[in-house]
């Protein structure tokens, strides 16, 4: 106690020994960063106990010494600021502790597994795919990988709120069942309620319309319902598309899908302590179990998570399985992203107001609620992040200073508790995002999810379920210029308050004002790039899948290419040969093996970039031809392997690089704008033709 004292107080920082017990967390957590894992205990313990004290000694600054209470006024915006900070920092340390306490859950799917194989456990299996005007192609591709799962004891069900003809030939085409209601009362929730009083499966699976499991899906799940108590088993999800704002900011090969950090992340810590969230697609759920509870609760928007809190009302486990057995499509530009994640918003604050809230449901433990309450509030951090964007602006045009010190103190205080958690969020989010990155997202989203939440709170059930559109494409750039406007206030207001303030600098509290004023601008900046949508010529989804690939083109069926494709859809394949063709084989007809797969395709070349560089786009497939591509690309068991999101500084540089050569001219400078445009046309042309 006697070094603790001093070392929290702040007119002792011309002692050299004070800095000594900061030095000694940085560089043990700087070890178990370059040789720990986070699955080992030992480093977990050091890492976060480093953290927990530096938050702890950054906060008790925070209160002692930087308040500036000379005015009401500044007063109120400096216990604002401290406010802020200490409501994320108590959602961040709760979940510092509950990552003390994670599971593997693989070891135990092993075991469970060893029934389903042998026969000994395999339950009949009810498989829905809930659909509300999806196109049939992405529907088609659902149902295929359904039919492909390795588990004999199951029964697929198209569930068509939109009541298509279309939809019903393509069920009777495949030979799979489908199911319509007369209206559509309670949206999703409804249509999966009307769905399990027409079947009888033991099991329930149930995967959006632009889900597609693995072929070991059920060989995973099903054996952990051998337990009675088992209610809900929920799966990772993958995504097999890059979300908008990695793909307009071109940084697609280095950020995995923002959403993955949920999976990643959040939903291990919840299972830490047997409280994970079922979200709505790639689970499997017990028959009995729901209809203990009524079936999915109708009274939110997101059923799937209140849904997951009534089973565990009910007495029911809910477990989850970090493992990638599906894979499905992220929003596809930023207006349906921002969209989606107001539903998530609204329907996760509408637990306040419904029966189901976790507050008051029985059968949780008092931190299984904290857990929860946590999640749920989680959706003011967007409000929190617009006022962090606000204040540095108040404090340039109106003199107000909302944090005092000196430098010596933030250099003493904030800057080793800032670095220990940049270094280490990563590290703990199962590598699934970067800080940086993540501050990006907030920024961007903060003001629609402001008006989301405040909207909610006074009318909670004032807007309706609103389905995420997939399947678009596009051929153009285009600006969102409805969800820029905001932001482009905001940079337009932070420039004129660097310019302002840069002859104040002197001033007590301006310069640390000035500093964060100029990273919002950096962030606002890269916020409003990622709101030019790129262009998206075809639907198809093009996938990193190597398979050697035997070529005979129209004019010389004895003589074979041979290659390995780079990148394969189901509607073409990008080819690299091992020898080099002429200009005049381009728009020429061929057959094309892959050879590793065993399926036989014939298609035509679009587009040579250079002479060992073919873009392929295949013929109209046969129904066995494309069961045998959907397979191969989606449904291979380990088919979706966990992308890495680059460290601190690797995103710092990406970022600065985007801000100063932004994604738009890079592609100019690549090729020019007719050979691209050509290109652009040719296969476009050829995709409509189909």
């Amino acid at each position: 106690m006697a070094i603790l004292v001093p070392w929290l107080a702040v007119e002792q920082l011309d002692k050299p020994w004070i800095f000594w017990p900061l030095c000694l967390m940085v560089i043990l957590s700087s070890v178990v960063l370059r040789w720990g894992k986070v699955q080992h205990l030992w480093a977990r313990l050091l890492v976060v106990g480093s953290l927990m004290a530096l938050m702890l000694h950054y906060l008790l600054w925070r209160e002692i010494a930087t308040l500036n209470l000379r005015t009401p006024l500044e007063a109120a915006l400096s216990l604002l600021l401290l406010g802020i900070e200490g409501f994320m920092m108590a959602g961040y340390g709760l979940q510092l502790y509950l990552l003390l306490h994670i599971k593997n859950r693989r070891p135990e799917a092993d075991a469970a597994a060893l029934a389903v194989k042998s026969g000994h456990y395999q339950p009949w299996v009810d498989i829905f795919i809930p659909t509300y005007n999806e196109p049939l192609t992405i529907l088609r591709r659902t149902i295929v990988g359904c039919q492909a799962l390795d588990y004999p004891h199951k029964r697929i069900y198209v569930l068509d709120d939109t009541r298509r003809l279309a939809l019903q030939e393509l069920a009777r085409e495949l030979g799979c069942e489908y199911l319509s209601r007369p209206d559509n009362r309670h949206a999703k929730a409804g249509n999966l309620n009307h769905a399990l009083g027409h079947t009888k499966g033991e099991l329930i699976a149930i995967f959006d319309a632009d889900f597609v499991p693995t072929r070991n899906f059920l060989t995973r799940t099903v054996g952990f319902f051998q337990r009675p108590d088992i209610g809900l088993v929920q799966t990772y999800q993958s995504f097999y598309n890059p979300d908008p704002i990695a793909r307009n900011l071109g940084l697609e090969h280095y950020l995995p899908p923002e959403v993955e950090i949920f999976s990643r992340h959040y939903q291990v810590l919840r299972d830490s302590i047997e409280t994970a969230l079922c979200y709505g697609s790639a689970f499997v759920v017990r028959r009995a179990a729901l209809e203990a509870i009524g079936g999915f609760v109708t009274a939110s928007l997101s059923e799937d998570y209140y849904t997951g809190i009534q089973l565990a009302a009910a007495g029911y486990r809910l477990i989850y399985l970090n493992e990638s057995l599906s894979a499905g499509l992220c929003a596809e530009d930023m207006a349906a992203q921002i969209r989606q994640r107001q539903r998530w918003a609204r329907g996760t604050l509408q637990g306040f107001f419904i029966p189901s809230n976790p507050l008051r449901v029985p059968n949780l433990t008092w931190l299984q609620r904290l857990a929860h309450l946590e999640g749920i509030t989680q959706w003011f951090h967007s409000p929190l992040r617009l006022l962090l964007l606000l204040l540095p602006l108040i404090a340039a045009f109106w003199g107000l200073v909302p944090l005092e010190t000196t430098l010596p103190q933030w250099l003493y205080y904030f800057v080793p508790y800032y670095w220990l958690l940049l270094s280490t969020f990563r590290w703990l989010n199962g590598q699934s995002r970067s800080a940086l990155v993540s501050d990006l997202y907030a920024v961007l989203q903060c003001v629609p999810l402001t008006l989301t939440v405040i909207d909610t709170l006074l009318r909670p059930f004032g807007r309706p379920f609103w389905v995420t559109p997939k399947g678009s494409y596009r051929d153009r750039y285009y600006f969102q210029w409805h969800l820029a406007a905001p932001l482009l206030i905001l940079f337009v207001l932070s420039i004129a308050a660097a310019v302002l303030n840069w002859q104040a600098l002197h001033t007590k509290g301006l310069l640390l004002a000035w500093v964060w004023n100029l990273y919002n601008l950096v962030i606002l900046a890269l916020a409003l790039y990622s709101l030019i949508e790129r262009p998206r010529p075809d639907p198809y989804d093009w996938l990193n899948v190597q398979q050697t690939v035997e070529l005979h083109l129209a004019w010389d069926q004895t003589t074979a290419l041979w290659g390995k494709t780079i990148r394969l859809s189901e509607g073409g394949t990008i080819v690299q040969l091992h020898q080099p063709l002429p200009p005049s084989a381009m728009g020429m007809p061929l057959t094309c093996r892959l050879l590793e797969a065993g399926i036989d395709l014939s298609g035509q070349i679009v587009d040579m970039p250079n002479p060992t560089t073919l873009k392929i786009y295949f013929d109209p497939l046969t129904p066995l031809q494309y069961r045998q591509l959907v397979t191969l690309l989606f449904c291979e068991p380990n088919r979706w392997q966990w992308q890495k999101a680059p460290n601190e500084l690797q995103t710092l540089w990406l970022l600065l690089r985007t801000l100063l050569l932004p994604p738009l001219i890079r592609h100019w400078m690549r090729s020019t704008p007719s050979a691209q445009a050509k290109a652009w046309h040719r296969a476009y042309s050829y995709v409509n033709e189909k």
